[in-house]
């Protein structure tokens, strides 16, 4: 029975994605993308990839109104060494015992860039995987019900309904290559949930 869910799933994420366009560097119709600033940078490389960043909380106004804004692209084959070093505090992060979880999106240590942090529970080792300039480029018409929190969002769990059991990601590699893959069930979750981070979307907004 569920080999032949993930079969339909399929097929119907297919069916949604026809005639579909990607905008890799463009995620919101108005997006700018551009090279790090000073600040930003700064704030990657003031420690070393070994120590965790601060993760932003809702229930600091400051910290909200970063969490609301809007990211901007990348350049994909730009700043390589910096977002080597980002996507590795990045991971010290979601893996710190502080603020442990099975994703993370750059918005909530205090870099408004599109890019994110999954942990892959679709393959063997369930090893964490780094996006840049994620997007979203179909969904199935079949939701799952999921259990969800954040690391930004203190106290707060909640089920979410609407999330898609199957969507269709297309994404930039850090040489600038890009890729396209079907990813499904709970991972696909994960993808939703960090990609909102990106537009300024928090997990109870669906609730």
């Amino acid at each position: 029975m569920k080999k032949s869910l993930t079969i339909l799933a399929s097929l119907l994420l297919l069916i949604a994605i026809i005639g579909c366009k990607s905008q890799l560097t463009n995620l919101s119709g108005n997006n700018i993308s551009g090279s790090l600033d000073k600040l930003e940078i700064e704030l990657i490389e003031s420690a070393d990839t070994s120590k965790p960043m601060r993760v932003l909380q809702t229930d600091n106004l400051q910290d909200s109104l970063v969490l609301r804004k809007q990211s901007r692209d990348i350049i994909p084959g730009k700043d390589i060494q910096t977002i080597e070093h980002l996507i590795a505090r990045m991971y010290s992060t979601v893996t710190d015992s502080a603020s442990m979880g099975v994703g993370i999106a750059a918005p909530q240590i205090g870099i408004s860039r599109n890019v994110i942090l999954v942990q892959r529970f679709d393959k063997e080792g369930e090893p964490f995987e780094s996006y840049l300039n994620p997007v979203i480029s179909g969904y199935s018409k079949m939701k799952q019900d999921c259990r969800e929190g954040c690391l930004s969002v203190p106290d707060i769990r909640g089920t979410t309904k609407n999330r898609s059991y199957a969507i269709m990601i297309e994404y930039n590699t850090l040489s600038g290559e890009i890729k396209r893959e079907l990813v499904e069930g709970y991972t696909a979750v994960i993808f939703q949930h960090e990609i909102d981070h990106l537009r300024g979307i928090l997990f109870y907004d669906h609730l």
